[in-house]
């Protein structure tokens, strides 16, 4: 009997050591977690939604951009630039939340970052919490300025500071509007135009010539060329009279007429002149020299194949969509003037010119600054480098040459008077008889980069037409011109 008692008693002790050791790591180390895990408490997390008051989103200046306003009914949360929806995200009760409200819910609902003595008693004696607010790197008035330039084009557009990281703006055509996202949720789910789709992050698109300065800097860096390298064609003259060159890779026929002659029946062109007019069989030339391996390697140093860590979703930009596609030199010449079978994000684009702007090293992006709750604030996002890409000479002959497609190329739309401008264009052509894409990325100041940029527009046509006045009104307006 005494032994029975006894086993049953250590039986009975160890429980209770065991139930000892699991309220704490519920209670407080895994609390926040258990609470704000909606699978489990979706009640409770209602109720904590309708006694608090979510803390606001603000751009850098302090603009709110999202904030809560307590009604007989509950919380109702309002968003004074709907435009900003792919960065804000939404908060439903019914949907869940999206992008930097459900990144930063935690915060917003005053679990986490709050003064843990106050909320302790706010919750006994029934007070609303206050959550803290999350302050984002946007500027509403550049981002404004965006908007208006994008007009109703679709596409997209995202803004850097190379230096830093930081995202300025963030454009995605169409939008939806947040604030009656719940009632439009049918109607959103099933349009054409895809509005809840963040073309700026999560948009795949051909980058048609803007890859040409991915291929550029990797020749440079390599050494398969030189700034002094000069390109020959033979030219000829087709019905309408303008100079032409046709050139062969692995019977694959590349077609350029996007230079005229320098003498009679030829055209020598140094290596800043055939990146300005961006011409086709220079690139596709290069693209042949580096071959596949280098192609891969560099494209992958400047961000493609790989998630861009950010807060908001992004997609990996594509060099194929088929397993040693780029094993055929055929491949591999129409990569290198950003055809064949690329697939890239404005956000990656945007990262390649601050790449180079910032000296061949790869800034992290980010997009949240700091979490304030009451007086105290929190940095979250700073300056850090993703990784270095290429050569810090290899960075500055690239933007040499890129301030010569501005001043001289088809890119000379984006010139600002007092300004050295950095640009490339591309048309990505897509589908015969369908308009092409416009691209347009670049960067300003030349010698002091404030602001990197990457502009599409879908199906608009030439980029140095399109999205070029896009990019113009963005550095204007980022840096006061």
């Amino acid at each position: 009997m005494s032994q029975s008692i006894y086993r049953t008693g250590l039986a009975l002790l160890i429980g209770f050591v065991i139930i000892a050791l699991a309220l704490p790591y519920w209670q407080v180390i895994r609390a926040n977690d258990l609470v704000g895990d909606p699978r489990y408490n979706r009640y409770r997390l209602n109720e904590i939604e309708n006694s608090s008051e979510r803390g606001r989103i603000l751009d850098r200046n302090g603009v709110v951009l999202a904030s809560t306003e307590m009604t007989p009914n509950g919380a109702r949360r309002t968003y004074s630039m709907p435009a900003l929806a792919h960065v804000t995200g939404f908060h439903s009760a019914i949907f869940g939340d999206s992008d930097i409200e459900k990144a930063f819910a935690p915060y917003l609902q005053g679990q986490e970052g709050a003064d843990p003595f106050k909320a302790m008693f706010d919750r006994l004696l029934h007070r609303p919490t206050v959550g803290s607010d999350v302050v984002l790197t946007i500027d509403s008035k550049l981002q404004a300025v965006a908007e208006e330039a994008m007009g109703s084009s679709k596409g997209a557009a995202v803004v850097i500071q190379p230096k830093t990281g930081e995202i300025l703006a963030l454009v995605s055509h169409p939008y939806f509007d947040p604030n009656t996202m719940e009632k439009d949720w049918d109607k959103l789910k099933n349009d054409p135009g895809t509005p809840m789709v963040n073309r700026a992050t999560q948009g795949l698109y051909v980058p048609g010539s803007t890859f040409k300065t991915v291929i550029l800097a990797a020749a440079l860096d390599s050494g398969v060329t030189n700034p002094d390298e000069i390109f020959d064609f033979k030219m000829e003259t087709d019905s309408y009279g303008r100079a032409y060159h046709l050139e062969s890779f692995n019977g694959y026929e590349i077609y350029c007429a996007n230079h005229g002659m320098t003498s009679p029946g030829r055209a020598q062109l140094r290596l800043a002149d055939v990146f300005a007019q961006s011409c086709n069989i220079a690139f596709a030339r290069l693209g042949v020299r580096l071959g596949s391996q280098r192609l891969i390697e560099y494209a992958k140093r400047f961000g493609f194949e790989t998630q861009i860590p950010l807060e908001i979703p992004d997609l990996p930009s594509q060099l194929s969509l088929k397993p040693g596609f780029l094993n055929d030199n055929a491949a591999v010449a129409a990569t290198s003037f950003g055809q064949g079978q690329l697939q890239a994000s404005p956000l990656q684009l945007a990262m390649v010119a601050a790449t180079i702007a910032r000296g061949g090293i790869a800034p992290q992006p980010f997009l949240v600054s700091e979490i304030r709750t009451g007086k105290y604030s929190t940095t979250v996002g700073q300056p850090k480098q993703w990784h270095e890409v290429v050569s810090p000479t290899t960075a500055r002959e690239v933007a040499d040459m890129m301030v010569h497609a501005v001043d001289t190329g088809w890119a000379k739309g984006a010139q600002v008077s007092g300004v050295r401008v950095a640009g490339k264009t591309g048309t990505a052509e897509i589908l015969p008889g369908e308009t092409p894409h416009g691209w347009f990325i670049g960067f300003a100041p030349e010698d002091d980069p404030q602001v990197a940029v990457a502009v599409i527009k879908e199906y608009a046509g030439p980029g140095s037409t399109e999205a070029v006045p896009v990019g113009k009104a963005i550095i204007q307006a980022a840096l006061g011109k």
